[in-house]
Parts: structure tokens; C-alpha cells; sequence
């Protein structure tokens, strides 16, 4: 399925240009380290995009395959669902 997901408007994202990738909730002030792949894909999250042109962004910035992808970025897309962090 081809769906264009949106993070909600209360979490921020934010890379100081190292390896420390973090989404900040501004509701209760949590703060969630994320991997490099997880930061890029909710960053791309914006309602603009469809799951296939996430991907395909995503393949272009890492070394892996669509197979792995594919099954990382579902895994993703449904935690991220479940703690109501994207739409």
C-alpha cells in the first residue's frame, strides 16, 4: 500500500550534524534518540511523500538493500503509528 505518512505537529526533529539523531516531543518534553535511518524516514514523513518515495529516497542515502528496506521501514512505520508520532 502507497500511503503518504505525516509526523504530528508536536514532535520536532533535530540532527547537530553528528551522529546523534533526537525527536523531541513538545506535549510532555520527552526526548527519543533515534538511529540515522529512523530520523531520515520520519523526515521525510511530511504528507508530501508516499511510503514508495520514502523508500527510494532512503535507498539512495544508505547501503541496502530493498528487500531489508522494505521490512525495516514497515517495522518503523508501525511503531511510529503506535506511539502516535506519525499519522
Amino acid at each position: 500500500m502507497n500511503v503518504k505518512y505525516k509526523l504530528l505537529p508536536q514532535y520536532i526533529l533535530h540532527n547537530d550534524g553528528t551522529d546523534k539523531y533526537l525527536l523531541f516531543d513538545t506535549q510532555t518534553g520527552d526526548i527519543y534518540k533515534l538511529n540515522a535511518v529512523s530520523f531520515n524516514i520520519l523526515s521525510l514523513c511530511s504528507g508530501e511523500y508516499t511510503s514508495d518515495e520514502i523508500k527510494n529516497k532512503i535507498l539512495k542515502m544508505f547501503d541496502v538493500t530493498l528487500d531489508i528496506l522494505s521490512k525495516d521501514f514497515n517495522d518503523i512505520i508501525a511503531k511510529f503509528i503506535n506511539e502516535n508520532i506519525i499519522s
